[in-house]
């Protein structure tokens, strides 16, 4: 579907921009993404090699014993499917005073007041002609009036309107609905564009003039969205809060954009405003309104464009509470998302299969991030063997088929990571193993909303915000002990010291186990310890479920410095403009540390050698 522009492409001066160095970049990442296509397949290949040794040789193991068997999954498919087709969109700007008029909306819930005002002030202050864009600030708790009203005479395009009480409904969704609804009232009647802002978001001067031109080219693109980046993150991330938005705008979602089937952030979008009334607004089923609307515009024709360009800088939560609270969000949007899929609309009648099999991933997905954090460990303190083998020859080839899944995957990984500038793990997922708990309490409320109310809600659920006894946690004068303890008895980390534990004595049990065959030979030692916790795969889940179960008493034991707002940005003393440091910026492209994959294929390799003659 195509739309009518006010203004004709030909008649706007858009050119491409950045230095040779980002062209090379860019091209180094598109030659990283489709070379994924290559390791997707070597790693398929592993894995059917591998899991057809196993059912050749230990399913009649299985059937005469209880034993188990572990290989940690992890295919890529859609590297298969969208890396030969990697092309990045390019980087384009709009200059001179010829644009299309933007309508900017502002989404406004009772937050800090300041953090508010900053954003509106940066809004405002775009590099765009004063008469071509307008800031709404849509107050959903109809507290900002005043305080927006004083900026009018700061800046005369800014407006504001709040909904009433009793039409609050749908969230986020209807807040910005009635912001549409709210401009097309304004003098000059609706703008060809609109464009979307959370409140903690401050945009790049530019922003504007960088979206504007994917929508001005391709009259089939309905919305155009833009990396989300943070300036306070803190030193070295050490709850990992930058690896989420990472792993998923670098890799998934890029890769998806590759593919025709992108879904759009939450803010620094830019949408057509004739493909929003062309599907009724923001989709109101579901509280993850961006993806949803995303594929809606997509079931009526349009496409949904994906830059991987930083235009905006907002927050992180600043404490762990907040944090944790965060990821528990995010899964009950993402179900409410699938959920919506198989609502009734006609709009996705062919969609309710793809929910079906999304249920499913995330049943799957949930189970395996679980099994792997509290199943490894608890395998492993059981004294069972980890694999079945019959003789040195069969043990010799699961060691050899493990490696080459290893090395394959990590390969994979690495091209992953590298194509997001080394800001990921390279086993991405093993890094925030810490957070599958957290998980189950959306999944169970989804599907047994009762028995989750009593129970999920009681033992994995975390408290909403920060009492006083949880601002001790981030206090870095309370003594390390006294946060420890707030830690254990005010942010239910049961199920972390739980899986600590299992580490810990299934870790002595079967050192105590080695000492116990001393008196056989070597190879009866070696033989143990290879089937045992010393099996390459197995040691990797566990030692990575051991690292994660001391993420939050590390971060008890050592919470980082918070550093605030105004130390972390320049602010204008005449006009109050407020943007982020470069330091602040840089916080983003930290490259993460891989002792942890180092040690492991270190220790695979070894295995793999001392295999062929012992």
């Amino acid at each position: 579907m195509a739309r009518d522009n006010n203004i004709e492409a030909d008649e706007l001066s858009i050119e491409p921009v950045g230095t040779l160095h980002d062209k090379h970049s860019r091209s180094v990442k598109t030659k990283l993404f489709r070379w994924q296509a290559v390791t997707a397949g070597i790693c398929l290949l592993a894995r059917s090699s591998l899991l057809y040794f196993w059912t050749k040789h230990t399913l009649e193991s299985l059937q005469q014993d209880n034993n188990l068997i572990l290989d940690p999954a992890n295919i890529h498919l859609q590297s298969i499917v969208y890396g030969p087709k990697a092309a990045f969109r390019p980087r384009l700007r709009i200059s001179g005073p010829r644009v299309p008029k933007v309508d900017v909306l502002i989404f406004y819930c009772g937050e800090e007041l300041a953090i508010l005002l900053d954003t509106v002030r940066a809004a405002c202050s775009s590099n765009y002609p004063q008469e071509k864009f307008r800031v709404t600030v849509l107050d959903d708790s109809n507290s900002a009036f005043e305080p927006i009203v004083a900026l009018k005479s700061q800046f005369h395009n800014l407006f504001y309107s709040a909904r009433k009480s009793k039409d609050k409904a749908w969230h986020k969704a209807g807040n910005i609905n009635h912001g549409l609804q709210f401009v097309a009232t304004l003098s000059g009647s609706p703008y060809e564009l609109v464009a979307g802002l959370d409140v903690d978001m401050i945009p790049e001067r530019d922003w504007l003039r960088c979206l504007a031109p994917h929508l001005c080219l391709d009259r089939t693109v309905g919305l155009v969205s833009s990396n989300q980046r943070f300036y306070n993150v803190p030193c070295k991330d050490p709850l990992g809060q930058l690896l989420q938005f990472d792993q998923l705008q670098f890799v998934r979602q890029l890769r998806k954009d590759f593919g025709g089937i992108g879904l759009g952030g939450g803010t620094g979008w830019m949408a057509s405003r004739v493909a929003l009334d062309t599907i009724g607004g923001f989709a109101v089923d579901s509280i993850s309104e961006d993806f949803l609307t995303c594929v809606d515009m997509m079931e009526a024709g349009w496409t949904v464009a994906l830059l991987d360009e930083d235009l905006q800088w907002g927050l992180v939560p600043e404490s762990f509470n907040g944090h944790t609270k965060q990821i528990q969000r995010w899964t009950t949007a993402m179900l409410s998302f699938y959920q919506a899929l198989s609502s009734g609309s006609s709009r996705r009648k062919h969609q309710r299969a793809f929910q079906v099999m999304a249920d499913f991933s995330t049943i799957a997905y949930v189970l395996g991030m679980n099994m792997c954090y509290f199943g490894v460990p608890l395998l492993v303190l059981s004294g069972y063997p980890l694999i079945i083998v019959d003789n040195r020859g069969q043990l010799r080839t699961m060691v050899a088929l493990s490696f080459m899944d290893f090395v394959a995957q990590s390969a994979q990984g690495f091209l992953e990571s590298a194509s997001a500038e080394f800001n990921i793990y390279t086993w991405h997922e093993t890094s925030h193993l810490w957070h599958a708990p957290l998980y189950v309490g959306p999944l169970l409320r989804r599907w047994f909303p009762r028995f989750a109310a009593i129970t999920v809600g009681k033992v994995l659920e975390l408290s909403p915000g920060l009492g006083a006894a949880n601002k001790s946690l981030e206090d870095q004068h309370t003594s390390p002990w006294k946060r420890l303890k707030v830690v254990c008895t005010e942010c239910s980390v049961l199920p972390h010291f739980f899986v600590l534990g299992m580490c810990v004595a299934g870790a002595l049990l079967f050192f105590n186990d080695i000492f116990q065959h001393t008196h056989a030979n070597d190879d009866m030692i070696w033989w143990y310890i290879i089937t045992h916790l010393g099996y390459p795969p197995a040691l990797f889940l566990w030692s990575s479920a051991l690292w994660n179960s001391c993420t939050p008493f590390w971060y008890a034991l050592f919470v980082p410095p918070r550093v605030g707002r105004e130390k972390l940005s320049i602010r204008d003393e005449k006009s109050g403009i407020v943007y982020p440091k470069k330091e602040a910026k840089d916080q983003n492209h930290r490259r993460v540390n891989e002792w942890h994959l180092v040690l492991n294929l270190a220790y695979s390799l070894g295995v793999l050698v001392s295999s062929r003659w012992l």
